[in-house]
């Protein structure tokens, strides 16, 4: 059954290995330029977390992430990729009862436990193993970029850790749920793809909500560095005791070359409050976010199953 299982969804597998294949390409030829520069450029010294980096750290540091900024832009639309494999790797399963030729299976001395329990298990080992991958790759690719800004940030969040692999699992199971009811395939990739997108979008509104975050004010000329490798959800300026001060106050610290200088933000009281999640929040808020997402993924798969077995049987 192994066997016609593959030759059924062979079309949609070709298209998720060249998917994934196009995906590996990008990441390891950019990949390789990122840790090229970062290691000319000898940034190593500027990745320690504790200690605030000298003026030279800044300037290099600066310009990095300037040079690459395009390429970590591109987070947003490499978290489509687990939605797209998702859909991908269920659409077979959807068209098979679409069509109706499940019920020549069920002739063939398979029972339909037996046929949907191979069909899922087969798709949900898939989905880990193509999510799995993307984490591999995603992480590697970024790991210069990390090393100096942290992967708790929204762009980097998404493709690290282990939610791309709930992420997958969800997209494959959405669309299994809907295509089990409705038995069209059209309907069910574009409503499993689409409740992707809104729970993910969802999900990324709400990420800051999850665990409290926390407030910090840093005097200057520290500034962010007392908080590097967090997520800084807002930032404003406030006075030592965290309460908003006037607009005159740190207008008046801007220098001829346009920039707030430290010493007359001093001067006047100015420091600078941080709304923000810190890194080692990373796993728990990963936890969190996959659990959803695997809950979803869970009593879509179930839905699946109750239908097929007292509908569709």
């Amino acid at each position: 059954m192994t066997w016609v299982v593959w030759r059924q969804g062979r079309s949609e597998a070709i298209l998720v290995v060249g998917l994934l294949g196009a995906l590996g390409l990008l990441l390891i030829l950019t990949g390789a330029h990122m840790r090229s520069v970062f290691g000319a450029s000898h940034l190593s010294p500027c990745t320690n977390d504790a200690a605030s980096p000298p003026a030279v750290c800044g300037l290099l540091v600066g310009s990095f992430r300037q040079r690459f900024d395009g390429l970590n832009q591109l987070g947003p639309w490499l978290g489509l990729i687990p939605g797209l494999v998702g859909v991908l790797m269920a659409a077979p399963f959807v068209l098979e009862l679409d069509q109706g030729t499940y019920r020549l299976a069920l002739t063939q001395s398979v029972t339909p436990r037996r046929w949907i329990n191979t069909r899922i298990g087969l798709l949900l080992l898939g989905a880990v193993l193509c999510g799995g991958l993307m984490i591999a790759l995603a992480t590697w690719w970024r790991h210069p970029l990390d090393s100096l800004g942290g992967r708790i940030g929204p762009n980097e969040f998404d493709l690290e850790g282990f939610v791309p692999i709930a992420y997958t699992l969800f997209a494959a199971a959405a669309v299994l749920a809907v295509g089990t009811v409705s038995r069209r395939t059209g309907l069910a990739v574009a409503s499993g793809f689409g409740a992707y997108l809104v729970a993910r979008l969802l999900l990324r509104s709400l990420r800051q909500h999850l665990i409290p975050p926390l407030h910090a004010l840093i005097a200057p000329p520290k500034g962010p560095y007392g908080i590097r490798h967090a997520w800084v959800i807002s930032e404003s300026f406030t006075d030592p005791h965290g309460h908003p001060v006037p607009n005159g106050a740190v207008g008046r610290c801007f220098g001829s070359s346009g920039d707030l200088e430290p010493g007359c933000l001093a001067r006047h009281h100015v420091v600078s409050s941080f709304v923000y999640e810190p890194a080692s929040r990373f796993w728990s808020l990963q936890a969190i976010e996959a659990g959803i997402f695997l809950s979803l993924a869970a009593m879509s798969i179930g839905l699946a199953i109750w239908w097929f077995k007292h509908r569709l049987t």
